[in-house]
């Protein structure tokens, strides 16, 4: 499916379903303290021993449409809960732990502030990264990921997130 672009006019053949971040809050590390200070995976992270980070997606149902929609982004745990996921992580059934409590470090440039955000974070099966649930408020991203957005709001978001990126 492609569109034409109102942003550069150029014609986008298939647009991305999902946009990720590399690290939680990369503006809290110096780039060049941060192979002293971050211990990273693309799943976890550990930041001066003391800030622990899961990363997952936050699912955006696309109205009259198969796929979702989302981010991949990281949340804070805390120091138990991020040992018990790290002890877990190979388990096969690890998909039935009980979801553990965060708060999204991601900041999503199309949203109102993001970072704190608090959410829920259920792990799957191996393999499949866990999802987050953002808390049932009035906010943007908690709104449409409750309430599902149209493939013209998906189109407008990925063309936006494409060009911020881009730049």
């Amino acid at each position: 499916m492609s569109s034409r672009c109102q942003t550069c006019g150029l014609e986008h053949d298939e647009l991305p379903l999902c946009f990720g971040f590399d690290a939680p809050w990369p503006m809290l590390v110096p780039e060049d303290e941060f192979d002293r200070r971050v211990e990273l995976t693309p799943d976890l992270c550990i930041i001066d021993g003391t800030n622990f980070f899961i990363r997952g997606h936050i699912e955006i149902p696309i109205i009259d449409h198969p796929d979702t929609f989302c981010f991949s982004v990281w949340s804070s745990l805390s120091q138990s809960n991020f040992q018990r996921s790290r002890e877990r992580w190979s388990a096969a059934d690890r998909g039935g732990d009980p979801a553990y409590a965060g708060n999204l470090c991601s900041a999503i440039p199309i949203y109102p502030d993001t970072i704190q955000l608090k959410l829920s974070v259920q792990t799957r099966p191996p393999g499949l990264v866990p999802t987050m649930t953002l808390e049932p408020i009035k906010h943007p991203l908690a709104m449409d990921q409750r309430h599902g957005i149209s493939v013209r709001r998906w189109h407008e978001l990925a063309h936006c997130l494409l060009h911020d990126w881009l730049q």
